[in-house]
């Protein structure tokens, strides 16, 4: 009979873990420990007396995720998915820590993500909470999503918590989608047209310039301040490029001030063609956060503390910041909203509605999926207005360039006709 060699178990490498933890008085003490992995680096402190509540590991050197950090940010597509995963697993029958060793386990996905999830299968092994450890991952998890989690699993609702923040994420997601398509071509047919452009001045102008100047024929002024652009272009490299480098730097500095951030988001909102459908959509999540967070059990107190953070724009942002204040003196939700332009009759009236009915995540959800439509046709409708605007842009500036090329030519086949 043939013998069975085993062979010798991979010997493991142990590595440095630096980790942020509490001992038994509740104080947080700080160091590291080695380990063969992060959770027998947690292990081993729980076996210390100490309750983790970080723990990652050292680097040993320079990495490319740290030299490159957005390459290996989690995509809210893995939120997504993970909080499907999740909910289906819960659905069925199984515990969480069992479901996330699952999810932690398989061999699909991101890298990093997975490394989130078995953090969080260490956590929960260790009497943490699943909220708890969410809060450690705030690149994957931001408050909102944690609030909405905790209230869930405070509840025993998480299921049905986890379906609705997927379902918000979903949503979230296909509106942003639909904006950057919606704005690829005009984006793409003005690229192509400044390449022309500058083709044209660079490449084209240069080689005509010293003809129509030897053969000593006045030129028309379309064509003397076309040679002028082009020669400043073609000699003057560096100053153009110092210049462009200031104008780009100063309004940079400008929009990261409050006073010209202020500015620029109130452009953005009340600006023509683009103000109406950006208004839109900033009111449109407002109302699906809302109807999504009244659903899954938060507090009004707490939805307005959550609500400014899902908008970029600082003057939605201070709105509903102002709301919030008013709020909690005692005023309601929709006394303060009538007060400030922003919010649109419609949008109060609902609020209105709804706080009187006690129906208010059902009234917010129908103001939702008006906005998001409404906001979607308007985009749309832009986006037909500025692909022929672009076109006729980008005609006019070629048209320009071609008479003040041909100009010239017919004035010199006059004169030597």
């Amino acid at each position: 009979m043939a013998r069975v060699i085993n062979a010798p178990a991979k010997e493991k490498r142990t590595a440095s873990y630096r980790y942020l933890a509490t001992n038994a008085q509740g104080k947080t003490v700080k160091g590291s420990i080695n380990a063969t992995g992060e959770i027998e680096a947690e292990r081993l402190l729980i076996d210390k007396g100490l309750r983790p509540l970080n723990v990652e590991l050292v680097p040993s050197m320079f990495t490319l995720e740290e030299a490159l950090p957005s390459l290996f940010q989690v995509k809210p597509r893995d939120v997504i998915i993970f909080s499907r995963q999740l909910a289906t697993l819960l659905k069925s029958g199984i515990s969480l820590l069992p479901a996330l060793e699952i999810l932690g386990g398989q061999t699909a996905g991101s890298r990093v993500f997975k490394k989130m999830i078995q953090s969080m299968v260490s956590d929960l092994r260790a009497g943490g909470s699943f909220t708890d450890s969410l809060n450690k991952h705030p690149t994957a998890f931001n408050e909102l999503y944690c609030r909405t989690i905790a209230v869930g699993e405070q509840t025993g609702n998480l299921e049905a918590v986890l379906n609705q923040m997927a379902a918000y994420l979903e949503k979230q997601g296909a509106t942003l989608q639909k904006v950057r398509k919606a704005l690829s071509y005009p984006m793409l047919l003005l690229g192509v047209g400044v390449v022309v452009v500058i083709i044209l001045m660079t490449v084209v102008m240069p080689q005509l310039m010293g003809m129509f100047t030897s053969l000593g024929v006045k030129l028309p002024l379309p064509t003397r301040i076309l040679i002028s652009i082009s020669t400043f272009i073609s000699t003057e490299p560096l100053y153009l490029l110092i210049g462009s480098l200031l104008l780009g730097t100063t309004a940079f500095w400008l929009v990261k001030q409050p006073s010209g951030r202020k500015l620029l988001d109130r452009l953005l909102i009340t600006a023509p063609l683009i103000g109406t459908p950006m208004l839109l959509g900033e009111l449109g999540r407002f109302a699906r956060t809302t109807s999504v967070l009244v659903t899954a059990g938060l507090s009004l107190q707490e939805i307005m503390e959550l609500a400014p953070q899902t908008t970029t724009n600082s003057v939605i942002r201070n709105a509903l910041n102002q709301v919030n204040e008013r709020l909690i003196l005692g005023e309601g939700l929709a006394e303060p909203m009538s007060r400030i332009d922003i919010f649109p009759p419609l949008l109060v009236q609902m609020v209105v509605v709804g706080e009187e009915s006690n129906s208010l995540g059902f009234t917010m959800g129908v103001v939702a999926d008006f906005y998001e439509t409404t906001a979607e046709e308007r985009m749309n409708a832009m986006v037909a207005v500025i692909g022929p605007l672009s076109t006729i842009g980008i005609a006019l500036m070629v048209g320009f360039i071609a008479i003040s090329v041909l100009m010239p030519i017919y004035s010199i086949a006059g004169a030597f006709g």
